[in-house]
């Protein structure tokens, strides 16, 4: 298996960025991974805030300590959520990083 085709398997499944820092591309891959780390901060940031609220909804007494309850609870704000720039962003970065990696594949050939 070629080095190309090693980067390529990084980036898909290991970490967007890790490809080219893999093969070299220094300012490529660091560029990358430093857009993946912010997004994904980001939707950290928003995932922190429905779980404090579903948390302050229980201590409030308007949620139940009931599994089923928080379940359901968890699941309607998550899909509430508006995920926006941030996963975009992190979708954007996994494209540029594969597709870029496919790139160097077909130069090499």
């Amino acid at each position: 298996m070629s080095k190309e085709n090693k980067a390529l398997l990084l980036n898909i499944f290991v970490c967007p960025g890790g490809g080219h820092l893999y093969l070299g591309k220094k300012l490529t891959g660091w560029a990358i991974l430093a857009i993946t780390a912010v997004s994904l901060a980001l939707l950290m940031t928003d995932i922190m805030a429905v779980s404090q609220q579903v948390a302050d909804d229980i201590l409030a007494g308007k949620v139940p300590l009931d599994l089923t309850a928080l379940a359901t609870e968890v699941h309607q704000r998550t899909m509430a959520m508006d995920l926006g720039y941030a996963f975009w962003l992190l979708v954007t970065a996994w494209a540029v990083g594969v597709l870029d990696s496919i790139r160097l594949i077909v130069s090499a050939k």
